[in-house]
């Protein structure tokens, strides 16, 4: 398809939805922060928006965000979540909830293929039941449409906010534990363990750099392996751990027995089947980013597999954009992802001006 497959009057609300196709200026896949940021922003400068989203992402986890400014007593991202989808489609942005199934571009213009998501059949929901319901009765009265089947969307720009898949350690009664005591960023939630027992889980530097960064918070810090084979650093940074009191066990874990989402203990896999009184639990096994879409447009990953952008959130191609966790391994805020949403809706929208309206000499990003 050519790049005429766009609205009829670039700026005005589409009104193509309803039809086997959606045409759109800009498709969003992905409606955590740095999705829905993106989404306000862009449906403010009259563009038509879809966002995309499976509900399979951090944002309907049970998390509290306590370090986002103008919440002084937090608040739940699910609940950051609710509010920028009511404030998205206030300005005209519609919702499909399905998952992207194949992604490609002709002369300029993307093509997604939507189809029914399976996330609904995955053990992870049993631990976010009433934030999904929520979402899904907010989608509702916002007018969002389901797909049953597949659905086509083509769009003259995009915006990539897919997020990251994390690799939390699957045990009886573990979804409920995520945000409560299981947690894996110590910028987020290391105040809410000030004087409290923890252990952190993890074998290489990054674990370690976290266990000493713990003892700003509390002095009562343990470092679990968390696998057979030990932990993956040199012996001076076990020199480094032990120098400062922090306990050290280079064993799997068998058990994380909790109740109620509170982890109480971690049962070590030695002779003695220890157990390691804990209260929060940090676990540090590196996300793996959600880029299958970037991939199959021919989007630059870096080393560690995140979309590689700019400061304005521009991919290597025309008019793709990314934001979120997704582009990086570090820094996964809420902050920061809405930071990068509303980056990467002005970059879109500045490529969807007409010509005249761009500097004479402008080059295209």
């Amino acid at each position: 398809m050519s790049a005429s497959a766009q609205s009829d009057q670039p700026g005005k609300p589409n009104q193509n939805f309803g039809q086997s196709v959606r045409h759109v200026d800009c498709a969003i896949i992905g409606g955590g922060p740095a999705g829905l940021s993106a989404a306000v922003c862009l449906a403010r400068m009259r563009r038509s928006v879809l966002v995309v989203d499976d509900r399979d992402g951090r944002s309907l986890w049970g998390q509290t965000n306590r370090n986002y400014l103008g919440f002084p007593d937090g608040i739940p991202a699910a609940e950051i979540r609710l509010a920028g989808r009511r404030q998205a489609a206030r300005y005209g942005t519609k919702f499909l909830s399905g998952r992207v199934s194949a992604a490609s571009q002709d002369e300029g213009v993307f093509h997604f293929r939507v189809e029914a998501s399976d996330v609904d059949s995955r053990t992870d929901r049993a631990g976010r039941v009433a934030n999904v319901r929520r979402d899904e009765e907010l989608g509702a009265l916002l007018g969002e449409e389901k797909a049953t089947g597949p659905v086509d969307i083509v769009a003259r720009s995009v915006i990539l906010a897919t997020g990251v898949r994390d690799s939390f350690p699957k045990f009886l009664g573990w979804a409920q534990c995520v945000g409560k005591s299981l947690f894996w960023c110590i910028a987020c939630d290391g105040y809410e363990s000030t004087g409290k027992v923890v252990a952190v889980v993890g074998y290489d530097e990054e674990a370690v750099e976290t266990a000493l960064a713990m003892l700003d918070f509390t002095s009562r810090v343990t470092i679990v392996a968390g696998r057979d084979e030990g932990f993956d650093v040199p012996d001076l940074r076990m020199a480094d751990l032990r120098d400062n009191g922090i306990g050290i066990y280079p064993n799997a874990i068998t058990a994380y027995i909790n109740a109620d989402g509170q982890i109480e203990e971690l049962m070590l896999d030695d002779p003695e089947q220890t157990k390691l009184p804990v209260e929060h639990v940090y676990v540090y096994r590196r996300p793996t980013p959600r880029t299958e879409l970037a991939v199959a447009l021919g989007v630059e990953l870096n080393e560690l597999g995140h979309i590689v952008v700019n400061s304005e959130q521009h991919t290597n191609v025309p008019g793709l954009y990314a934001a979120g966790d997704v582009t990086s391994p570090h820094d996964h805020q809420i902050s920061a992802a809405v930071h990068e949403g509303n980056q990467a809706a002005c970059a879109a929208n500045y490529y969807l001006y007409r010509p005249v309206q761009k500097a004479r000499g402008a080059v295209e990003c």
